[in-house]
């Protein structure tokens, strides 16, 4: 049977750095750009201005994946599954 442990690792070992995920998280930049600019249009009913994009691309373009956090994650699990 798995443990909270071991669950732990497998999610450090599957989100960390140097895992699958980090390629995923580089290859979403491009759509992460796009569905910012969908979804403030949406809001406001109009395209954001093109500094407001530039802006946005640039932070996205610059973010380095940090991978997941194994407590904070077990710390949430628990909350969820017991109901506190």
């Amino acid at each position: 049977m798995a443990t909270m442990a071991s669950a732990q690792a497998k999610y450090a070992r599957k989100t960390g750095p140097g895992s699958g995920a980090v390629a995923k998280y580089n290859a979403a930049k491009g759509r992460m750009v796009a569905n910012y600019s969908s979804g403030v249009a949406s809001f406001l009913g109009s395209a954001p201005a093109a500094h407001i994009v530039a802006a946005y691309r640039a932070g996205i373009e610059a973010a380095d994946y940090r991978g997941g956090d194994a407590d904070k994650w077990a710390r949430n699990f628990r909350a969820a599954m017991t109901g506190g």
